[in-house]
């Protein structure tokens, strides 16, 4: 966080909201009158102006206050002429960045006009993930009953613009998009959210979100990509504060259309996630913990060298499930972009069966739609097939964007291949390693599930946040106990309740206290092959 050169900070920020004006302090306001200042021996932020000044703190006004020449009264002051320079960009202390002017931004806008208004594709520079593309993204419109687009795009001119993607949902959206599950809800019919976690602490969470009513709750804007996980927006800058210009303009618009809660479900570890869940926390959301994505850099130059630099026992457990793979009586094959269509419909099969093994809230709709946009789109897209007896029992689907592989799929024939084949591992994990050290990858993100053989094969775990903001401010504290106290609930059914070390700078703590944890924290695995969402 950046402050003017002798300003008074505030505890703690509101980003995206407007800062009441103070009076003018210090040595970068108007000057006061010189016999006022005469009479007061005032001190300066740059040093005392007395002839034996006092030793003071350094500060982030002036370093060591040099001594300065004397000058005729009317120029005196810290900070050089009582008459300041035509130049916006100066300041006290040296140069200051010109503040850019708030982006023009347009939201409730759908799929189509989005892309019209970011000037035909969307925004590159921030290196998204595939679930924030066209193809996704008007395969999720089609396909997930409900989803009405309430797209929104920033356009500060010269070519810098921001695009986030958003759905609302009336009452009764599949239980991912369900504002009431990042409380602990679960529905009647005992649906289960993506990889939730059903600890003893949320077992009166369903009638206390119950008592709340649906009308506190629908309509609900969700911001993000459902069907990804993902709450993400995409820029053509690196500059996150054009999320802010975002916010600043989805929550006025969001109340004035009627919604009565606004959702950032799956925040990642991102300069962009971070303002965007300060500035709706900034609106009266509340930030909690929300899970845990799986990520591993690929730091060497090859597989081989990859898997020599792994300890003894995690090599060995490697090539074990390897030896199992090959000893399955089964036969792997890769498979990619337009090969893969006539393939739809078996993967889609193969998928939903894992799907609904782990309770995943994709079905075979949602599924196939995407497959067959991702074709049709032209998306890297591959998938590892697994043949027995020439039918094909297994896939695992992967998506390439720019030197990133995201793993997003897996589906299994349990009944053919047995529960412990060591496939999986073969076609998730290896498979896809080997393939991206050959190709030049950079980083391969694997999703939550499996924790285990993930962390085993050097994969670490970034972490997730939700936010949620309810219009109704008078139910903001009981919201936020609720999100807390599902918050923690995932953390220890995740395993994740180390302490981390205490944060050792000032950036450290402002950012630990605004957002919470964000060390990476140990994970025990909730399913033994695959997830419901990776």
């Amino acid at each position: 966080m950046s402050t003017t050169c002798c300003s008074t900070t505030t505890e703690e920020p509101s980003p995206a909201l407007p800062v009441a004006e103070t009076a003018p302090t210090g040595c970068c306001s108007t000057p006061e009158p010189a016999e006022k200042a005469a009479e007061e021996q005032a001190s300066s932020c740059c040093g005392s102006e007395t002839d034996k000044p006092e030793a003071v703190e350094a500060s982030d006004c002036c370093d060591s206050p040099a001594a300065e020449p004397e000058s005729e009264p009317a120029a005196s002051g810290c900070c050089g002429p009582a008459e300041p320079e035509p130049v916006a960009a100066s300041g006290c202390c040296g140069p200051q960045e010109e503040q850019a002017d708030p982006a023009q931004v347009r939201t409730g806008l759908s799929l189509d006009e989005a892309i019209a208004a970011l000037g035909g594709g969307i925004p590159q520079a921030t290196d998204p993930t595939p679930y924030a593309q066209a193809d996704w993204l008007r395969a999720t419109e089609k396909s997930l009953r409900g989803a009405k687009a309430w797209h929104t795009v920033a356009d500060r001119g010269e070519g810098d613009i921001a695009f986030l993607p958003g759905y609302v949902f009336d009452v009764d959206p599949i239980v991912d998009a369900d504002p009431r599950t990042l409380l602990g809800w679960q529905p009647k019919d005992g649906t289960a959210a993506c990889c939730s976690a059903t600890t003893s602490c949320c077992e009166s969470a369903t009638d206390a979100v119950e008592a709340l009513g649906a009308d506190a709750f629908f309509p609900s804007l969700l911001l993000g990509s459902p069907l990804g996980y993902r709450s993400e927006a995409t820029a053509s800058a690196e500059d996150p504060l054009l999320v802010a210009d975002l916010v600043d303009r989805i929550v006025p618009a969001a109340i004035e259309a009627g919604f009565r809660s606004i959702t950032a479900p799956w925040l990642h570890n991102s300069a962009y996630s971070d303002v965007l869940a300060l500035a709706l926390q900034a609106y009266g959301g509340d930030i909690a913990f929300h899970g845990e994505n799986n990520l591993l850099d690929l730091q060497h130059d090859s597989y081989d060298a990859y898997l020599a630099s792994l300890p003894s026992r995690k090599r060995r457990r490697v090539k074990e499930d390897r030896e199992r793979a090959d000893n399955s009586g089964t036969r792997i094959e890769r498979k990619d972009r337009e090969e893969l269509r006539p393939l739809i419909g078996r993967i889609t099969e193969l998928v939903t069966q894992n799907r609904q093994k782990y309770e995943g809230g994709e079905d075979e709709a949602h599924i196939g739609a995407l497959l067959t946009e991702l074709v049709e789109g032209g998306a890297d897209i591959r998938a590892y097939l697994v043949h027995k007896d020439e039918a094909v029992v297994a896939a695992s689907v992967t998506v390439r964007r720019g030197k990133r592989l995201f793993v997003k799929w897996a589906g299994f024939d349990y009944e053919a291949l047995g529960e412990r084949s060591g496939v999986y591992f073969e076609i998730a994990l290896d498979r896809p390693l080997r393939d991206a050290f050959a190709e030049g990858i950079t980083a391969i993100e694997a999703g939550p599930g499996a924790d285990e053989a993930k962390r085993l094969r050097g994969f670490r775990p970034g972490q997730i946040r939700s936010v949620v903001l309810v219009t109704d401010a008078a139910l903001r504290p009981k919201v936020a106990e609720l999100h807390a106290a599902y918050g923690q609930a995932r953390r220890e059914t995740l395993g994740a309740a180390t302490e981390e070390a205490a944060p050792t700078t000032a950036i450290g703590r402002l950012r630990a206290k605004l957002l919470g944890s964000t060390a990476y924290e140990p994970i025990k695995p909730l399913q033994p092959e695959g997830g419901c969402c990776g």
